[in-house]
């Protein structure tokens, strides 16, 4: 057998069967296919009565196999084919019900069940027939047809209506660290499997209604059309009333009572609603959960023996019956309630303790909040953090080539009521202060009049800003002042607070993920980098060093390609990130650009430049700019200056320009001070763009001077 139809046997679930069951299984798609060309040609091609008769007795056995699978189920969506069943079935009955039509007029005979049926069940009464018929047809038309087609409009209109809440509580749990992507996206698909399921329900109830008036019409036509052909073949008028009414009706009866079956199904499956347990388990779960209203029911059903006329026998057995039942019910809801204080007077019995391994294992990254916060981190609100993660994660990744871990949202009675904590990997890493009530308003520097307010600083960079009401919001606006919600103040410090970290944040499973993502798509490139040419710790070490460096690394093809060609001369992850930077200089073009497309530059005096790599000198750890102690803090001083002056200035995108040979190393010496402040180097800007030098820094042997040109200066690197 070929390799696909191995694998639909192993995906089937009695992929364990060999032999002809197997052969059956991996073969469905065409048994199907065969099974409505054989349907369609019912329609044309004459039947013989003793292949009618198997055909008759595959539809009501199939019709009863449905009932009970239906009636199995745990959850509606676990039928999801039900809708294409229900149209497979109708246009089975309808093709039976042309070929048995057919076979009556020709031959006054239409095999032994039709017979049977308008013989033995009916008793050979043509009226007792058409009235046990009608009354069949009302039955799945007026009542069950009806209901069902009612339950599933009403289903599909509220799935619709609730699949925006149901995703976005979806993604809340998601953020808030409660579910895994992997359950999120299972929920997701749910959710859409159910307004699907709904939606086809919906339409497959027009079916059964459809079903239910063509076998009221075929009868009819089987009753006229019957009585014609017998006056045309010379019986009487008695005689041909007599036989073809009750074939016509015995034909209705074998259509009509396996569509009242598949038609109860329908209606059990579309009002079956999510749960543990089969239908027969919840049923028996919820009524029989109480002894005291079987008590009752068993003596109302008692009082009704006292009915003068009624007869005495059912009820008192109904009666009894139900008071053993009840009395069964009471003892065991008196053992249920013992079991909790039996438990409480053991002193060996102790509640379920946490595994042991679950204590282990610690959030990448969470927010701790305090008790006045809570509202903040509230899943049921709209504005709430937990709906604004989702958004922070898909640009993150969109940034910075990084899927960022989910974050937990707890609050914690130890904080103070307005203070947060940000952790990675449970450690403090970055604090606040909010006020839940108010809105931040902060100075762009075109605020034209002052207002009153409660003085705070904003978390990101430490800037002035006011805390302030918000009906003062309008006021401020017009004032020149920024105004924003406290949710935003947080989720903007968490996300500039994960820039800083992202490096702490990505690890080896990170990367392998992303790499087997890439292979998907360049498979060549995969397979001749990453495994002995190129480990992937050493590219975790390049990533990990980008990242801190603020470069995204989304272009991870470029990145695996230059690795690839260097990896011959050296596996030292700091060189291969030097040559990395430079590999994606239209990237850090790109992300240090400001609206303008410049690249706004504090660049180093020559002199002082070739100083600093006159300085760089080998160890053992490596090689390190070998500065005066007091020189090194002049100079990180005099950057520093020079950087805070132009962010002043509103020049938010500053750059620190320098030699290739310095960059790493001066780097390293500015990045506890001044961790915000890119260091490049010439060489990983990209030919063409334009340097606007914003200042230049300088430091005479004798006295330290710092001189800010503020010319721009064109460059091409």
């Amino acid at each position: 057998m070929s390799q696909i139809n191995n694998d639909k046997l192993s995906a089937s679930p009695l992929a364990g069967q060999s032999g002809i069951m197997g052969k059956v299984l991996a073969n469905n798609d065409i048994i199907i296919a065969i099974g409505v060309a054989v349907v369609l040609a019912t329609l044309i091609i004459p039947l013989p009565t003793a292949m009618l008769d198997v055909l008759l007795s595959c539809s009501l056995a199939v019709s009863l196999i449905v009932l009970v699978v239906v009636l199995s189920v745990k959850e509606s969506t676990e039928l999801s084919t039900f809708p294409s069943l229900l149209l497979f079935l109708t246009l089975f009955r309808l093709s039976l019900n042309v070929a048995s039509t057919r076979l009556i007029l020709l031959n006054g005979s239409a095999g032994r069940i039709i017979e049977t049926f308008g013989h033995f069940v009916v008793g050979g009464n043509v009226v007792v027939g058409m009235v046990i018929f009608l009354i069949l047809v009302i039955i799945q038309f007026v009542v069950i047809t009806k209901g069902s087609e009612r339950i599933s409009e009403v289903a599909a209109r509220f799935n619709l209506d609730a699949m925006p809440g149901k995703q976005m509580a979806i993604d809340a749990d998601m953020n808030a660290g409660l579910i895994g992507e992997e359950e999120a996206r299972d929920r997701r698909d749910k959710i859409v499997k159910e307004s699907e399921f709904y939606g086809a329900m919906d339409g497959a109830s027009k079916f059964v209604r459809g079903d239910a008036v063509a076998g009221l019409i075929i009868t009819a036509i089987n009753l006229v059309g019957g009585f014609v052909v017998g006056m045309m073949a010379g019986k009487t008028a008695g005689e041909s009333m007599s036989m073809y009414s009750i074939l016509a009706v015995g034909d209705g009866l074998v259509s009509q009572i396996p569509a009242l079956i598949i038609s109860t199904a329908a209606g059990f499956l579309i009002s079956k609603s999510s749960t543990k347990d089969s239908l027969g388990g919840d049923l028996a779960g919820q009524l029989l959960r109480r002894s005291r209203p079987i008590g009752i029911a068993a003596f109302l059903l008692g009082a009704m023996v006292l009915v003068p006329g009624f007869p005495k026998v059912p009820f008192v057995v109904l009666a009894l019956g139900a008071g053993f039942l009840a009395r069964h019910l009471a003892g065991r809801e008196q053992a249920m309630a013992a079991e909790p204080v039996a438990a409480q007077d053991d002193p060996e019995a102790k509640p379920e303790d946490t595994p042991i391994e679950e204590l282990l294992d610690i959030d990448r990254v969470s927010i701790l909040v305090g008790p006045r916060l809570i509202q903040i981190i509230d899943p049921r609100k709209q504005t709430s953090l937990s709906h604004r993660i989702a958004p922070l994660r898909r640009k993150f990744a969109q940034q910075y080539g990084v899927i960022l871990p989910l974050v937990r949202l707890r609050d914690s009675l130890s904080l103070e009521g307005n203070s947060y904590e940000i952790r990675l990997n449970n450690h403090v890493i970055n604090t606040g202060r909010l006020e839940p009530d108010m809105l931040m308003a902060m100075d762009p520097g075109t605020v034209q009049k002052a207002m009153a307010g409660q003085a705070t600083e904003e978390p990101v960079f430490n800037l002035p800003a006011l805390w302030i009401k918000s009906e003062q919001k309008d006021e401020a606006e017009m004032s020149g002042y920024t105004v924003v919600d406290p949710e935003s103040v947080l989720v903007t410090h968490l996300s500039e607070t994960l820039r800083q970290h992202a490096h702490e944040l990505i690890t080896r499973d990170d990367v392998q993920m992303l790499v087997d993502r890439l292979k998907e798509k360049q498979p060549t490139l995969i397979s001749g980098v990453v495994g002995e040419t190129m480990p992937i710790g050493v590219i975790h070490r390049v990533l990990q060093q980008l990242l801190k460096d603020g470069i995204a690394i989304r272009d991870l093809a470029q990145i695996l390609e230059t690795l690839g060609d260097n990896a011959f001369r050296t596996k030292d992850p700091a060189a291969l990130t030097e040559l990395s930077r430079k590999s994606l200089v239209r990237t850090i073009t790109e992300q240090h650009s400001d609206a303008e497309g410049r690249i706004l530059a504090i660049v180093l005096d020559p002199a002082l430049e070739y100083e600093l790599r006159e300085s760089i000198a080998s160890n053992e750890d490596g090689a390190s700019l070998a500065l005066a102690p007091q020189r090194a803090m002049e100079l990180s001083r005099q950057i520093g200056d020079t950087w805070r002056a132009a962010m002043k200035a509103g020049m938010d995108k500053t750059v620190l320009l320098c030699d290739f040979q310095v960059r790493p190393h001066l780097a390293a010496m500015l990045a506890r001070q001044l961790a915000q402040l890119p260091v490049l180097a010439y060489d990983e800007i990209a030919v063409g763009a334009q340097i606007e030098s914003i200042g230049t820094v300088s430091i005479g042997q004798d006295d330290d001077q710092l001189a800010l040109t503020g010319q721009p200066q064109g460059m091409g690197a």
